[in-house]
């Protein structure tokens, strides 16, 4: 069996960034909701996308969302 690890964690940033699902501009250091989503497999280059506050809590409430890559 191949072992998958996903971290979904906030990371501060003073850099305006676009959210990975709805594309809104904002700052992740000002959005204490946002939260980076990361995924790696076994020998895999993996992947991580940035959900503002709003699209991070339709997620973890549920809500299927598409994530567009950091």
């Amino acid at each position: 069996m191949d072992t998958l690890t996903i971290s979904v964690k906030h990371v501060g940033s003073r850099d305006t960034q676009k959210c990975g699902v709805c594309a809104a501009s904002f700052v992740p250091a000002e959005d204490t909701g946002s939260r980076i989503f990361s995924m790696t497999g076994v020998n895999e280059n993996g992947f991580s996308g940035l959900l503002c506050g709003g699209c991070y809590s339709k997620w973890s409430h549920g809500a299927t969302v598409a994530l567009r890559s950091a």
